[in-house]
């Protein structure tokens, strides 16, 4: 005879491992998604962050160029032409650079000296090297030897980065520099260099400055220009 039994089986606890795959599966997927998300937010931001920085930059730089090239003047009463066209590469007037005598933020200018205080200076796009984004560079001949980035006298020639991240090189080819002149049958006419048989006549310059932080996305470019007289520039 058979003993009843005195109570119900207790049921087995546990998952099975077909459970326990599913649900592994189920946190990675929604684990993978949310690390992608996190991801893709910290890009975004990054990309951002950087466009906004670089913006900011050429537009300080384009300020600083614009400064520079306003105050440019002749360096004596014999000279026509506050702009030097003696120099070699990178230092030379032309679509990426640009040299002239300036005391554009120099504190002794004030003291009633004038040019005597004139310092030469270049702005120049350092066109080297295979990436497409170059630096812009403001040199400065404080020593007065009138050879750029030379160590006469121990006393090497000061530069400073501008801006960095331009592209007026890649893929659009934009001109950092145009120097403008005025012309009878045009009106006005451009320049993508200055000669001794056209400096004389010059009476703007424009600048534009391209820049863009990440190449990688599609192109998305800052264009920002502008166009300075210069000081005792030709007559419009």
């Amino acid at each position: 005879m058979q003993t009843p039994l005195r109570g119900k089986r207790e049921s087995q606890a546990g998952l099975s491992m077909a459970e326990i795959l599913v649900a592994t599966v189920i946190v990675t997927v929604i684990g993978t998604m949310l690390v992608g998300s996190w991801i893709s937010l910290q890009r975004s931001f990054a990309f951002a962050q950087a466009k906004n920085t670089a913006r900011a930059t050429a537009r300080d730089a384009l300020a600083r160029v614009s400064s520079e090239l306003r105050a440019a003047q002749p360096p004596d009463d014999s000279s026509i032409t506050p702009f030097y066209l003696a120099l070699a590469a990178p230092y030379v007037c032309g679509t990426t650079s640009c040299v002239f005598y300036s005391a554009y933020n120099n504190s002794a200018a004030a003291d009633g000296t004038g040019r005597a205080q004139l310092r030469l200076t270049a702005i120049w796009l350092d066109t080297s090297g295979t990436k497409a984004q170059k630096t812009l560079y403001w040199t400065r001949d404080t020593n007065k030897s009138f050879l750029l980035g030379d160590t006469v006298g121990g006393i090497a020639d000061t530069t400073r980065i501008l801006a960095e991240n331009v592209v007026n090189t890649a893929f659009v080819n934009k001109p950092v520099f145009t120097y403008w002149r005025p012309d009878t049958t045009f009106g006005w006419i451009s320049s993508t260099s200055l000669t001794s048989s056209n400096v004389a006549k010059l009476c703007a310059v424009q600048i534009e400055l391209l820049v863009d932080a990440d190449l990688s996305h599609n192109p998305s470019y800052i264009d920002l220009t502008t166009t300075v007289r210069p000081r005792n520039a030709g007559t419009f």
